[in-house]
């Protein structure tokens, strides 16, 4: 057994012992950043160049604005992604507290502050910040409709930008965009944050995480018997790092089988619900992996793919 996989059943287990509500672990996910996700390597574009990522029915676009500044990529942002819509479901707030220094911020998104890391953490949370985000659907139900959601309309970081411990002056803050900020309110998507840090080796494994969890919660709030998800729509979705060929294919399912057998340690409620085919899965319904108590009406989620 790899080493990888052994911790992952220790931690499976560890977290198996407490609720995440009791535990202090309930955190949140905006429903199109469960559908459209951000690189998990570095895309290595020329500066000023935008990333974008179709699925077919949403568009994930991410510009930067800064030339010192690239695309966000990794397991980072998505630990920062997670606290940003966490923070705004609890405290009801458009302008959120980043604290007065990065080791106020490291703690309150639960990253360890290590020396080695800070310089990688800085650089990943200020591609984040200062990259315009925005996330198009077209709901095939009502013709050619589509929304855009910019995640912020503005941040103002004070951390000193060689010391994480000094404290700045202001504090740092960020203001979410109304849009962004209504359709994290509408249905957040409930997610166990231990979960999401003990995935955090790999982006992928964080990404079909939180799909499964919004998968299962969207096919048992519709009433639906079963959904099927083809391979290639997975591939659109999670597979950019991936040629396109056959073999490109090939490894991206292979990868992704073993994320999902990772992700399945930490909700065996799913275990027996995803069937493989030849050309995609199959799910049935199954026991939510955290009750949803936000009373969101599913008929305002956009329909979800891949």
């Amino acid at each position: 057994m790899l080493p990888r996989h052994r911790q992952l059943i220790g931690d499976a287990l560890e977290i198996e012992q407490e609720e995440a509500r009791a535990a202090g672990a309930l955190g949140y996910m905006a429903r199109t950043l469960a559908q459209a996700t951000l690189p998990h390597t570095d895309p290595k574009l020329p500066a000023g160049t935008i990333y974008s990522r179709d699925t077919g029915r949403l568009t994930l676009s991410v510009a930067p604005t800064s030339r010192r500044h690239g695309i966000p990529y990794g397991s980072i942002p998505r630990v920062i992604l997670a606290w940003i819509c966490s923070e705004a479901v609890k405290t009801k707030e458009r302008t959120l507290s980043l604290g007065h220094s990065q080791s106020d911020f490291l703690e309150r998104i639960k990253l360890h502050n290590n020396g080695r890391d800070i310089t990688r953490f800085r650089d990943q949370a200020l591609r984040l910040f200062k990259a315009v985000i925005s996330v198009e659907y077209t709901d095939g139900r009502d013709g050619d409709l589509s929304a855009r959601l910019l995640i912020s309309e503005s941040a103002h970081v004070f951390w000193h930008p060689r010391t994480s411990g000094q404290r700045g002056l202001w504090e740092s803050s960020l203001e979410l965009s109304e849009g962004f900020f209504r359709e994290v309110m509408a249905a957040p998507v409930p997610i166990d944050i231990r979960v999401f840090h003990a995935l955090s080796k790999s982006p992928l494994a964080m990404d079909v995480y939180t799909w499964l969890t919004y998968r299962m919660f969207v096919l048992r709030r519709s009433g639906r018997t079963s959904a099927f998800v083809p391979w290639a729509g997975l591939k659109s979705q999670f597979g950019a790092g991936y040629p396109g060929t056959d073999q490109g294919f090939r490894d991206f399912k292979k990868r992704f089988r073993l994320r999902l057998k990772e992700v399945l340690l930490f909700y065996p409620a799913a275990q027996g619900h995803i069937q493989e085919t030849p050309v995609g899965l199959a799910l049935t319904p199954c026991k939510l992996h955290i009750s949803h108590t936000n009373g969101a009406k599913l008929s305002n989620l956009p329909k979800a793919k891949a």
